[in-house]
């Protein structure tokens, strides 16, 4: 892959034109923060399995700190047992909340050349509901059962608190480093 790069060059100022004649969100209002700094830490364990014990990874741009996916692929005779787990933010904000009024107003995380815009303030986002490696969260988790072709054989969906145990990057992954690719060889 051949990647350029610019120097030198100040994109800033038309960016920003971009994003206002787009109508890009900007910061989360203060009650917006708020709200989501008491959210943080309020999830509960009620009704949640407990799958602290699968070693699930997260697989995303190094560096990364929304962490909202995480995986584990096991072999199971001659096809696989996928894991899918994906931050349950649901445990964090409730309908008709101010964070899920802004939420529905922004639909999703925007991936910029400048930045990027959050969907969910950073202290959910990146830190409260982000899955991140040894700290236990609430998730929705998958169990996908595939044969040796990929067909689906059986799938199940619960409320679940997992603890991830490595984050992985793509480049990392690509060659050959972390749990994820050791489990395939």
């Amino acid at each position: 892959m051949r990647r350029t790069v610019v120097t030198g060059v100040d994109i800033d100022p038309g960016l920003r034109a971009l994003r206002t004649e787009l109508m890009v969100p900007g910061d989360f209002s203060p009650a917006v923060e708020a709200e989501a700094v008491r959210a943080a830490g309020s999830w509960t364990r009620e009704g949640r399995v407990d799958a602290t014990d699968l070693a699930l990874v997260t697989l995303d741009p190094a560096g990364a700190q929304d962490l909202d996916q995480a995986f584990l692929l096991e072999r199971l005779g001659d096809g696989f047992r996928l894991h899918y787990a994906i931050a349950d933010v649901a445990a964090f904000v409730g309908p008709g909340s101010a964070i899920d009024t802004e939420a529905h107003q922004r639909g999703e995380t925007l991936y910029l050349p400048d930045g990027r815009v959050p969907l969910h303030p950073p202290v959910l986002s990146e830190s409260g509901a982000s899955l991140l490696p040894k700290q236990e969260r609430p998730a929705v988790l998958w169990r996908i059962d595939v044969d040796s072709v990929g067909d689906p054989q059986a799938v199940a969906v619960r409320r679940a608190i997992v603890r991830s145990t490595e984050q992985l990057d793509y480049e990392s992954l690509q060659r050959g480093r972390g749990t994820a690719y050791q489990l395939l060889e």
